[in-house]
């Protein structure tokens, strides 16, 4: 979650109110060697990462040129110099998926395939994320579902000639499909079947219903394949990192300056004009509550570790970040730092969000060159 179309289609209390949110940790790595057939050298590569949001998904301009240089050969070697060593390259399925039939679209898929060799030349694992984040298809239609198995199993097929050891098949971003576990359960197996018919080497990557969170990790059934990661994302405290967001709740959006860590001394200056929004005074008294620092943010983490070593399976966070534009800079500051170093200290492989987004690294080119947020980038761990 982060962006208008992701947000629009789920419901925000079940997501970011008074209830669970989800924090992204995984096992360290080294917990499940021996149980999974994920090679280690692959999961060495998704320690350090960024989405890469911008190239085939809502891109500013839909030219031949955006599509084939929105990011050079020599951005993506600056990618690997500052640290990061993969990207998690997000897909529209409108840019690759005929909506009829499911096949591919042959125009997009070569320029896909032409950015992916260049991250892979540059010493980047790729990511392959079909990000489905708008509202131009159905998971609960059998049709559609039908259709998008189809499409995998073809695009699987033409992506299975790039190295295994730098390509990793991720099935859907943020699934929901009705929060029905049965309706995902029986969609993510059918994809990893097609997937798995058409490379039969490389590592798949899933996650759970409830968009993707440490909720619909908890009630995802394991496949059987046992070459694959399970992945979730984080935007806990959601009150702090979607503040003022314009395609959130109405109790999300009135919010700025909510300050981190948090207390119900921290946020009371905020009450007073939130008077006449009982929603969003609420959401900011619960808030406050739950004091959300390092150690509640590590808490959440608990919970994701605790059901990736009952599974004996590698974890990942695919997404995480926070909206700068009402937020309080030292604050911001702050939850990258703690973040940060729950990620360090526990071991995880991340992507954030994003290189080319303003909830992460916020890339920005200037002079020809790129400029990322220096805060996120050293709280990560990355030498911009």
């Amino acid at each position: 979650m982060k962006t208008q179309p992701s947000i629009a289609r789920r419901d925000f209390l079940r997501l970011a109110g008074v209830a669970a949110g989800s924090l992204c940790i995984a096992p360290t790595f080294a917990a499940v060697e021996g149980t999974s057939d994920v090679p280690r050298s692959r999961l060495d590569r998704l320690t350090t990462g960024t989405n890469v949001c911008r190239w085939f998904r809502y891109p500013k301009s839909e030219s031949p040129e955006h599509f084939a240089n929105y990011i050079s050969a020599a951005e993506a070697a600056y990618m690997a110099q500052i640290g990061l060593k993969h990207v998690r390259l997000c897909v529209a399925p409108r840019f690759i998926m005929d909506p009829v039939s499911g096949n591919i679209l042959e125009k997009h898929a070569k320029q896909l395939e032409a950015a992916i060799e260049r991250f892979h030349r540059a010493g980047l694992l790729v990511i392959i994320d079909i990000h489905v984040d708008d509202d131009h298809h159905d998971e609960l239609d059998p049709k559609w579902r039908d259709r998008f198995v189809r499409f995998w199993g073809l695009l699987a097929a033409r992506l299975s000639r790039f190295a295994p050891e730098w390509t990793i098949l991720e099935t859907i971003n943020e699934p929901i499909c009705g929060d029905r576990k049965d309706v995902w359960d029986s969609l993510n197996a059918r994809l990893a079947a097609a997937i798995r018919h058409g490379a039969p080497r490389h590592t798949i990557l899933t996650s759970g219903i409830n968009a993707g969170g440490i909720d619909g990790l908890a009630k995802l059934s394991v496949l059987p394949d046992r070459n694959v990661i399970y992945s979730f994302h984080c935007y806990d405290p959601f009150p702090f990192t979607h503040q003022g967001a314009g395609w959130t709740s109405p109790a999300v959006r009135p919010l700025h300056d909510v300050p981190y860590p948090s207390s119900p001394e921290a946020v009371k200056p905020l009450l007073a004009e939130l008077q006449q929004n009982p929603d969003a005074k609420q959401l900011i008294e619960w808030y406050g509550r739950e004091r959300w620092n390092k150690e509640k943010l590590a808490s959440r983490f608990g919970q994701a570790i605790a059901w990736g070593a009952k599974n004996r399976v590698p974890l990942y966070c695919g997404e995480f970040g926070v909206l700068p534009d009402r937020c309080k800079p030292e604050d911001r500051a702050r939850w990258f730092h703690d973040f940060g170093q729950v990620l360090a200290e526990n071991r995880i492989g991340w992507a954030v969000w994003g290189w080319d987004e303003s909830f992460g690294l916020n890339r920005e080119m200037r002079g020809g060159k790129p400029v990322v947020d220096a805060v996120v980038a050293q709280s990560l761990g990355l030498k911009p």
